[in-house]
């Protein structure tokens, strides 16, 4: 209306301005062609600042994620080569018979969301940030079996929203293994060979699937070729097909049971992720170390891999968890390697700082009232706290490598376990007292006892949605909140896990920021096999204070992961 309008004035005067010089009349006509052309592209110019569903924000780059993948994604030999063939071949599509879709299973730590992550920023020019990508956690956001209808009305609704808004659109769905039963029935057509659906085409949108089903199986086949003397790049998909089959499809709990998704052949690639090894490990400590802006340090990243959890007992090949854990552990082994960087921040500081009076009398998420006291974490835990050498050490390091990264992949999460009496609710409160100018009386610190708040296990549903709520709540009111969970081993079976999403490392859930938070549980559960260890050492003539992290590992792993009652055997 408005191009018409500026037109019509345009020729208005040119019908004035004839009268007079015909000279005039050319020149008018020349800047009614010029504004033409300019309205006609006026609206592209918006396209370069505001994200849309156009090629300016929507564009495949092939070698880009062949480079990606080659480089970046570390021991996964058969997902490199399946990823990107079916990527590749999707996009170029330009009239696909469906949407894409794509099942990655494996081991914790393997890469699953990281190809995701990986595939997104190959596509869409502002990666896991763009609008058109939706994500979806089980545990976050269908936490209850009950509430399945409701889900299943929502999700389709979104799912039918979001395509409607660009038919690219990206979805992911975390934790299959935990979805609940017949959630994911209620979104195949739209993964269907329909050409539409209520007038609305889905056949270039991409649905991907996370799960750790069939984890156990595969980690079986990859052992087998171990013990064969054959290298794991001698896997083939074709070795991994049956034992994903079985893990996956004929479990009750995979998330997979019985669905019409797999009944109508509508998963077009099954994707396993091996377990890692030794040498994938110290590959993305370096490569984080890159990421990290940290002094390459192969002696270091050694050490760390080293110091890390290799299953199965006698053999150690692969890794309990895989690349996951390195980010953090890094911080921990190599707080001293950080390269410094100069900033101008420090004059700009003190100014903003004199405009904001109030947060000098009522306390607030800033560096006035939350500052790290580094040292005085570490004459505390020298002098405060007895016996514990281990502890103290590990600890410091912890939070201290923490807090000094600025952008953290994950929220810190510690598991102090111990007889009582041993330190454990001593330690949280000297970690408070160094973060928080009020330490533990600070509006930022929240603090659970299973006893306490969660008695009931009738009421586990509820004690689900009021803890995502409230963690959710808080981490929105200030990213750098503290949580203690006490008498771990007296917590409700599942309800740890129902706050998984916000310990992982996704960048945000939901829209919020969850990696600058830290978690803290507190558990009796380990204590009696600590205690055998500590006995065997006085025994045999040895100082307590040789005892390391190393002789505790395998004490630990055997009550803290292998019991029920300890919460820590289903998270």
């Amino acid at each position: 209306m408005l191009q018409v309008f500026l037109i019509g004035v345009l020729l208005l005067n040119i019908n004035t301005a004839a009268a007079f010089e015909p000279i005039s009349t050319s020149i008018a006509v020349g800047m009614a062609a010029a504004l033409t052309g300019f309205l006609a592209t006026y609206q592209n110019i918006f396209y370069y600042f505001e994200e849309c569903c156009r090629p300016e924000w929507i564009s495949f780059n092939k070698t880009g994620l062949e480079v990606d993948l080659d480089q970046k994604l570390f021991g996964q030999h058969i997902v490199s080569r399946v990823v990107l063939k079916a990527i590749t071949g999707f996009m170029k599509n330009k009239n696909p018979k469906k949407a894409l879709v794509l099942s990655l299973h494996g081991w914790t730590g393997t890469g699953k969301n990281f190809v995701s992550y990986l595939i997104a920023e190959n596509i869409y020019k502002k990666g896991m940030a763009s609008s058109f990508i939706h994500q979806f956690v089980a545990t976050a956001h269908f936490p209850h079996q009950s509430q399945i209808e409701n889900y299943k009305s929502q999700l389709q609704h979104w799912i039918k929203g979001n395509v409607t808004n660009c038919p690219q659109s990206m979805f992911i769905f975390d934790e299959m293994d935990k979805m609940p039963l017949g959630l994911i029935d209620s979104i195949k057509p739209y993964l269907d060979y329909y050409e539409t659906l209520d007038d609305i085409s889905y056949r270039q949108a991409i649905f991907i699937f996370l799960s750790n089903s069939g984890g156990e199986n595969i980690v079986q086949v990859a052992l087998d070729f171990w013990k064969a003397g054959k290298d794991r790049e001698e896997i083939e998909l074709k070795d991994l097909e049956m034992a994903l089959s079985l893990s996956v499809f004929n479990n009750k709990n995979s998330g997979f049971w019985h669905i019409s998704l797999i009944d109508k052949n509508l998963v077009d690639f099954f994707v396993p992720f091996v377990p890692l090894e030794y040498k994938h490990l110290v590959q993305c400590g370096m490569a984080e170390m890159d990421a990290q802006g940290l002094v390459p340090n192969h002696t270091l990243v050694d050490q760390m891999v080293r110091d890390m959890v290799f299953f199965p007992k006698s053999e150690k090949i692969f890794s309990v968890t895989g690349c996951k854990t390195i980010s953090n552990k890094l911080s921990y082994y190599g707080e001293h390697v950080f390269k410094q960087k100069t900033t101008a921040d420090g004059a700009g500081a003190g100014v903003s700082a004199g405009w904001n009076i109030y947060s000098y009398f009522y306390e607030s998420c800033d560096s006035q009232w939350i500052d790290f006291n580094s040292t005085g974490l570490e004459v505390d835990l020298n002098r405060k706290l007895f016996g514990q050498h281990i502890v103290s050490r590990v600890v410091l390091k912890a939070i201290t490598g923490f807090m000094k990264t600025k952008n953290p992949k994950k929220p810190l999460v510690l598991s102090l376990h111990g007889g009582t009496g041993t330190g454990k609710n001593f330690v949280s409160q000297l970690i408070a007292k160094n973060l928080y100018k009020k330490g533990t009386d600070s509006g930022f610190f929240h603090q659970f006892v299973a006893t306490a708040h969660f008695p009931h296990q009738s009421q586990i549903e509820n004690y689900k949605s009021q803890l995502q709520h409230w963690i959710k709540g808080n981490i929105t009111n200030c990213p750098q909140s503290m949580f203690i969970f006490d008498e771990m081993d007296k917590m409700q079976p599942g309800l740890i896990d129902s706050i998984k999403p916000y310990l992982d490392y996704y960048e945000k859930l939901d829209g919020v920021f969850n990696r600058q938070a830290i978690f803290i549980f507190l558990s009796n559960s380990g204590g009696e096999n600590y205690m055998q260890v500590a006995l065997d050492f006085w025994r045999a003539g040895k100082d307590r204070e040789e005892i390391e992290l190393k002789d505790l590992e395998t004490a630990f792993s055997l009550p803290g992961f292998n019991i029920k009652k300890s919460k820590f055997l289903f998270l």
